[in-house]
């Protein structure tokens, strides 16, 4: 205990002495081992005149975990101090975007639990568009840790969804995971556009025997045409190659191609209300000795705008698995979810149910169904002062492994602004994974305290 406190009133002082001549406002960079998963679109929202930003940063943060390895029995708790620097960059010019956040920080455990180590955290948008139609776009996201969970990541142009992925790192080394997405739009009118995107999403572990490494390439056109002001059919294709390796005697998971047509019809009522209809289809061909399988799924549902800041969407559908040996897997797919976002408070509440495809996690176990809600609310109590909260839970039943589970998270959040240059955030959660395999199962709490020091933007 007293290595790492030594450590964090050492780092804390470091920091606040370094931070003495810096005096601009700070940005909203991501905590540290938190993606900033804000900006979608590769650029930054800043103030009015504003287009270019640079603004490093140095933090430390201290954190608390009572169960480091996620077991059920024996449990161990540490206290975990990293420093670091890190850089926020945004441009924002009509025919240039980017957006990038990321820190490198040193982790030391103090009852070293694990081996000390360098991590990564970071996201990066970039936005080209030599035509006001024309739009080239490429994200990636990274990150080098070893938490024995990991949380969604940003993919499919969309923010990473709240909780964290089933399955546990319980080894004693490092993993990277690095997705990078460059896409192309293109608006050939007024009511029509067509655009392709292509995946690349590797999951690389330091211990090669007990985790295997993976590999997906994916591959999605896309193209969506507004008939009249009523009437739009959206159509897009997936194609996706996965593949594993391990080292040691123990079998990787086979190697397999998916396809995953798709197709949606919409009418748009007016303004506020539209209806739609979707079909999904999924053919998944895996190398033995894994089974192939194919998916269908129609749905119907309906958007409703209450008021310009409260959006409402309410989906229904059906799905049908029928692999080429075993039992037919069938559930309801659904997503029910309301969203308020005003100047001081935003939040969505959702519940969901349906199929996924566990394949790029630690433990890749293939098809599920599931049912879920979650709920994220931000409130902005003063221009200084944020408190937030992000709740999830999650049932998962799978259908080639005889495993289910509960997977429960919470976290309550808040940032004050202490001085111009100063802030401090903090972070209290807990997690739990409540499996019919005792073996996978865990509950962890945990704190986080950070302090960051930002400098002037030095593009101001």
């Amino acid at each position: 205990m007293e290595r790492t406190h030594s450590v964090a009133v050492m780092c804390l002082a470091c920091l606040l002495c370094l931070a003495t001549n810096v005096a601009a406002q700070p940005a909203t960079e991501a905590s540290p081992g938190t993606s900033d998963t804000s900006s979608s679109t590769g650029t930054t929202a800043m103030p009015s005149g504003q287009r270019y930003e640079i603004k490093p940063y140095i933090f430390a943060t201290e954190q608390y975990t009572s169960n480091v390895y996620l077991t059920k029995d024996n449990k161990k708790e540490d206290w975990i101090t990293t420093l670091g620097p890190g850089i926020r960059l945004a441009v924002n010019d009509p025919s240039f975007g980017a957006d990038l956040t990321g820190n490198f920080g040193y982790n030391w455990y103090a009852n070293q639990t694990k081996e000390d180590y360098w991590s990564i955290d970071g996201t990066l948008g970039l936005r080209y568009n030599p035509t006001p139609q024309l739009t080239f776009r490429v994200r990636e996201y990274i990150l080098r840790s070893q938490n024995s969970s990991e949380q969604y990541y940003p993919q499919g142009q969309q923010p990473a969804q709240p909780g964290n992925i089933v399955g546990t790192n319980r080894g004693n080394t490092p993993y990277l995971r690095n997705v990078v997405e460059p896409s192309v739009d293109w608006q050939f009118s007024r009511q029509g556009s067509v655009g392709i995107l292509y995946r690349n999403n590797i999951l690389r572990n330091d211990d090669s025997i007990n985790y295997e490494d993976s590999t997906e390439n994916y591959v999605r056109p896309s193209f969506s045409y507004w008939i009249n002001q009523r009437n739009n059919l959206a159509l897009d294709y997936g194609f996706t190659k996965g593949e594993y390796t391990r080292d040691g005697s123990l079998p990787a998971t086979p190697d397999f191609t998916s396809h995953n047509p798709h197709a949606r019809y919409t009418y748009r009522f007016d303004a506020r209300m539209s209806v739609f209809a979707d079909y999904m289809y999924s053919y998944q061909d895996n190398d033995d000795p894994g089974i192939d399988y194919n998916v269908n799924n129609p749905s119907v549902g309906i958007t409703y705008a209450f008021n310009p800041t409260l959006i409402g969407t309410a989906q229904i559908g059906y799905f049908w698995m029928n692999p080429d040996r075993g039992d037919d897997f069938d559930g309801v797919t659904s997503n029910l979810s309301i969203t308020q976002r005003d100047r001081q408070t935003t939040y969505t509440l959702t519940f969901s149910s349906g199929y996924e495809q566990n394949q790029f996690g630690f433990d890749n176990l293939g098809f599920n169904k599931y049912y879920g809600g979650s709920a994220i609310v931000s409130h902005n109590v003063t221009q200084r002062l944020n408190i937030g909260f992000i709740g999830t839970a999650l049932y998962r039943d799978y259908a080639f492994v005889d495993r289910n589970d509960w997977v429960y998270t919470a976290d309550a959040t808040a940032s004050y602004q202490i001085l111009k240059w100063l802030t401090v955030e903090g972070r209290v959660g807990y997690q739990q994974d409540d499996s019919n395999i005792d073996v996978n199962s865990y509950d962890e709490w945990h704190a986080f305290l950070t302090l960051r020091a930002s400098f002037e933007n030095l593009l101001y």
